[in-house]
């Protein structure tokens, strides 16, 4: 981490480090990717990298990545590829360059913007389980041991459907794996080096990259960072204190704004009594008994509310809950639930044994998140205890040993991947430098100019913004988001 305080658009312009942005040497020759229009999206091409199911076991059996291309739009001022790394678990890079592209024009016309499904996902080896087995969640709430032994019981229920379903896929889908993926992707390229840039989840591949291949590192851009050096009760309380301050942010919201539905209102305790309502099981859809919604359910839609974030529309929801009326039509709010498990307990180990420390843990999320409860890893990592799978990537503190600066963007009230995850990874890598969005929301590049123009610089020129920078909040809008981010969290 370099040390230092400054704010303000202006201190952008001052490099503290440099990178050539001259076009990469080419590596050693490798077999070319058969590019071809994709069959979604002729403007994108399509191919397939064949890799190794275990990394561990090069010469044996392979999976097919699928690998996607943009073409720099001006090739004779083309630096090199810059790769997408996406979020997740579950994120596939090659609809996010079938939709569009993820980047400003200024990047798209310097660099070839490459990505790829992460294995398991998409149309890279995915992993397929019974739909209605994940859709039949047990109820995650403590409730002594044999609700314990029930959720321990549907885990290695899901594991054993998805390996019979798919095969061995399961025990690798780690972000190391992913990251090796990378750079066969890479070689696959003809390139000698790489800019990379991930968001959410795909940050905590970045870091595993730049870890195992710091030569191959030209730029890195971690974007709403994970930390990956805490335990299963750092990773529970954190996550649950930055899911109470986007909290708390809606709250002074609305109590600012006039637009919000419960403009007026003690907003804290209106949820606080839906929270109770929903726990008793006595809440349920407007004009529909029969549609009961829970109190995870309740929190997680909060939660994916604030990826935005979508505030007006939240409070609207709330409203409509609360008066028991059916709210106007507006934009759906996401549950920030998927079905991350396989990937998530790869790279995670969720050290829980017994019903007794389960309910400890989720006591302690509670005091967190007095008001919401849990966070989006209380929502999600319940599905890795017992999971019967070899823990591939166990947390620690990376140790990336390269020359490449790293730019590490973070919004001040991230609703997942809380600033406290950044500050931290910020001191844990020497090379990286943190620049703070000073707003809401997940996914920091395309916020504003500020956060666009420092990002497009530093993959650009190589130049990095002091650290201590700041870039003023930019008040959302219904329907606001970053510009690479279409799906919750660190599972989108």
């Amino acid at each position: 981490m370099r040390r230092g305080f400054a704010s303000g658009l202006g201190i952008l312009l001052a490099a503290t480090a440099t990178l050539a942005a001259s076009a990469p040497v080419l590596a050693e020759p490798t077999p070319a990717l058969d590019w071809q229009p994709c069959p979604e999206n002729a403007q994108v091409q399509c191919a397939t990298v064949q890799v190794p199911l275990d990394w561990a076991q090069p010469g044996g059996e392979t999976i097919e990545m699928a690998v996607a291309r943009r073409p720099a739009t001006n090739p004779d001022t083309r630096i090199g590829s810059l790769v997408y790394m996406p979020g997740g678990p579950g994120g596939t890079g090659v609809d996010a360059l079938l939709s569009g592209v993820p980047f400003s024009p200024e990047l798209a016309s310097r660099f070839d913007i490459v990505s790829y499904d992460p294995r398991g996902y998409g149309r890279s080896n995915p992993l397929l389980c019974d739909t209605e087995l994940l859709v039949d969640q047990p109820d995650i709430r403590p409730g002594g041991p044999a609700q314990f032994e029930e959720m321990r019981r549907y885990n290695r229920k899901v594991a054993d459907d998805c390996r019979a379903r798919s095969g061995p896929i399961i025990d690798h889908m780690d972000t190391v794996s992913v990251a090796r993926d990378i750079d066969a992707f890479r070689q696959a390229l003809g390139e000698e080096q790489i800019s990379l840039y991930g968001i959410s989840y795909g940050t905590l591949t970045g870091q595993m990259y730049a870890e195992n291949f710091p030569e191959r590192v030209r730029a890195l851009v971690l974007d709403s960072v994970m930390d990956h050096s805490l335990d299963t009760r750092g990773f529970l309380t954190t996550e649950a204190t930055t899911a109470e301050d986007a909290f708390t942010e809606f709250v002074k919201w609305c109590a600012q704004d006039q637009q919000c539905a419960l403009h007026g209102a003690d907003v804290g305790a209106v949820y606080d009594e839906l929270y109770k309502r929903a726990d008793s099981g006595e809440l349920h859809e407007p004009g529909d008994p029969n549609t009961p919604i829970g109190s995870v359910q309740l929190t997680s839609t909060a939660i994916g509310a604030f990826y935005g974030p979508s505030w007006p529309d939240l409070a609207i929801r709330l409203k409509s809950l609360q008066d028991q009326q059916p709210a106007p039509v507006v934009q759906a709010l996401p549950e920030a639930i998927n079905n991350p498990t396989a990937a998530l307990c790869n790279d995670w180990g969720i050290e829980i044994d017994s019903a007794e420390q389960y309910a400890q843990e989720w006591k302690l999320q509670n005091e967190a998140a007095p008001h919401l409860r849990f966070g989006l890893g209380g929502a999600i990592a319940w599905g890795c205890i017992d999971w019967p799978a070899k823990l591939q990537n166990p947390q620690h503190v990376p140790q990336i040993r390269g020359d490449a600066p790293i730019l590490i963007l973070n919004a001040l009230h991230d609703p997942a991947t809380g600033y406290n995850w950044a500050s931290n990874v910020d001191s844990q890598i020497e090379q990286a430098t943190l620049l703070t969005y000073d707003g809401w929301g997940h996914g920091v590049y395309g916020r504003s100019d500020c956060t666009t123009g420092a990002t497009d610089r530093y993959f650009i020129d190589g130049q990095v913004p002091p650290e201590g920078t700041h870039c003023a909040a930019v008040p959302p809008q219904p329907g606001t988001r970053a510009m690479v981010e279409s799906r919750p969290g660190w599972l989108g």
